[in-house]
């Protein structure tokens, strides 16, 4: 019981190659102290748990060893390195910056360097946290850290390299230690496991590495925290009931429901997690990471970047090959707006379970119901001749399922008649071609019935009708414009005939929009749209503020000193 010690200590590395994940900085301090190349000051920085002061403590080890081998490691046999492994080394300093963080210990530290070491060729001096000293005591450390005697070697150590003043920055070789992976992480956990006579599952370790969030340390004390939970034996089960982490089966086994629009059996799962204690946007979250792993093993390429066991990278291929891309990428669409919503909705739990009900039924195929709601007469589904929408229109073709356009053994004009696969516009519908074996009338017939026949009359009072639509909404200048414009229609183009340019590049502003209302209006999607300056020899008239101030101003020039009297101003 007293002589247990934690695995963070008891498993921290000694020599550089037994450091987990950082391989490009300890090659390249062991090339640097191989050559003999070492800097005066060196800024570890990265995440917490990833090893920066362990090889801050390892390079201070290794310089000082007077038998270095030739791998550029320490031997552990010199004087030296015995003392540092005992922990009685006189020429490693250790200063923790985050509770002597003032100028007065900063002084202390430079008092120090003065003095050479009794054993060995350097002192290192490691300041961990060192983004914690004050602005002064950074300025009362300049000097020293530029310009130290030869025997003094200074290694900063850091989590937030950008609170770091520049000036400290540009005196330090910087390292940038990486994130650990989850399967380096899990390797080591594997060899301690094995070192300790712990048995394990492998989906176990992929569990306790996953929750270290990338830092070796966190997966040491969780490792530690689980065999003191489960014995010697960890397993799967009693690690993810431990850690609070929501179990993978509830992830496949929503998704194998969702394949099926099984919603009711979703949404008992989903009661069934939350009331394990487990949080809402925590299963939100969970699901979306589920569905990235089936998107990314939809690709041979792209598998690597699984960070799973390879049990569970088989059961994501199996899944993924069930899902369609096209759902994949809306799901993640949609549990993306959700995820950004979910703190400001006042229900949440109801935001969760409609978002389920969304990915439930994106892949449902067309069922009776709506199939027969396609067969219905104008009179049964309550609609008439003459107010059907191309908008409606548009929905009821691509309500449809089928591949390809298919007819009965007689072919019919009517829409039910049409399967497609996907909605299209009706632009394509008049322009692409129909397959050779179809019949060639049904095209024109679908195009009748789609753009109804178009008046004159009809398109004036659609025009105006834009126009009032424009004037209620404050586009005033717009309404005028549309208001006062000669209209004519020939062969399905309408011509507005405009007083000025500036009316004119008004119009061109919104053309393509004012189009699409004309269309919708006049049920005709082949109307088109021509804006053209009237040719007269009358003098324009004024239709901005500014045109009609000058105006008046010219009849009345009396208004001129209204205005500059009363310091008035002319909206444009």
């Amino acid at each position: 019981m007293d002589g247990f010690i934690v695995s963070a200590r008891k498993y921290r590395p000694q020599h550089f190659n037994t450091v987990v994940g950082q391989s490009h900085i300890t090659n390249t301090l062991k090339n640097a102290i191989t050559n003999n190349q070492l800097a005066q000051a060196y800024l570890f920085c990265g995440p917490r748990g990833v090893g920066k002061t362990t090889c801050a403590r390892i390079f201070a080890k290794t310089i000082n060893c007077t038998n270095l081998l030739a791998s550029g490691e320490a031997c552990d046999q010199c004087e030296s390195c015995t003392s540092f492994n005992s922990g009685a080394s006189l020429n490693v300093y250790e200063l923790d910056a985050a509770s002597n963080n003032s100028v007065e210990d900063i002084r202390h530290l430079v008092d120090q360097v003065r003095f050479a070491p009794q054993l060995g060729e350097y002192k290192v001096y490691i300041i961990d946290e060192v983004h914690m000293l004050s602005t002064a005591a950074f300025n009362a450390f300049l000097k020293t850290l530029e310009e130290p005697p030869k025997h003094a070697k200074f290694i900063l150590a850091t989590t937030e390299k950008h609170k770091i003043i520049p000036t400290i920055l540009s005196r330090c070789q910087v390292f940038n230690f990486n994130r650990i992976k989850t399967d380096d992480i899990s390797q080591h956990l594997a060899f301690m496991a094995n070192t300790e006579n712990v048995t394990f599952e492998q989906e176990a370790l992929q569990v306790i590495a996953q929750k270290a969030d990338g830092g070796l340390r966190d997966a040491c004390s969780i490792f530690d925290q689980m065999v003191a939970f489960t014995g010697s034996h960890l397993t799967y089960k009693q690690v993810v009931e431990n850690l609070h982490v929501l179990d993978y089966d509830y992830y496949f086994e929503i998704i194998d429901q969702m394949l099926i629009q099984g919603l009711p059996k979703i949404m008992v799962t989903f009661d069934e997690i939350l009331k394990k204690g487990f949080d809402g946007h925590n299963f939100l979250i969970g699901l979306g990471e589920h569905l990235r792993n089936l998107l990314v093993s939809k690709d041979i390429y792209t598998t690597n970047l699984l960070e799973v066991s390879e049990n569970l990278k088989k059961r994501y291929s199996e899944q993924s090959a069930k899902c369609t891309l096209q759902f994949l990428l809306k799901s993640l669409s949609i549990i993306s707006k959700t995820d950004v919503n979910y703190k400001s909705a006042k229900n949440q739990r109801l935001l969760v379970e409609i978002t389920l009900m969304q990915l439930s039924y994106l892949t449902a195929p067309l069922d009776a119901e709506k199939k027969n709601d396609l067969t219905k007469n104008p009179e049964e589904s309550g609609y008439q001749d003459s107010s059907i929408t191309n908008q409606k229109i548009i929905q009821k073709i691509s309500a449809l399922q089928e591949p390809e356009i298919k007819f009965a053994s007689k072919p019919t004009v009517t829409f039910d008649k049409l399967n497609i696969k996907s909605a299209f516009s009706l632009n394509e519908l008049q322009q692409k071609p129909v397959q050779p074996q179809t019949n060639h009338n049904l095209k024109s017939e679908v195009e009748q019935v789609v753009n109804l026949e178009v008046k004159q009359q009809s398109v004036i009072d659609a025009v105006k009708k834009f126009a009032d639509v424009k004037m209620s909404t404050g586009s005033r200048q717009i309404g005028i414009t549309l208001n006062t414009a000669n209209i004519s229609f020939v062969n399905n183009v309408i011509t507005l005939l405009i007083h000025n340019e500036s009316q004119r590049e008004q119009l061109q502003n919104i053309k393509q929009h004012f189009l699409d209302e004309i269309r919708q209006t006049l049920q005709n999607n082949l109307v088109q749209l021509e804006i053209e300056l009237l040719e007269h020899s009358a003098p324009s008239k004024a239709y901005k503020p500014m045109d009609i101030f000058r105006e008046m101003a010219e009849k009345n020039p009396a208004i001129l000193e209204l205005k500059k009297l009363f310091d008035l101003e002319v909206d444009y």
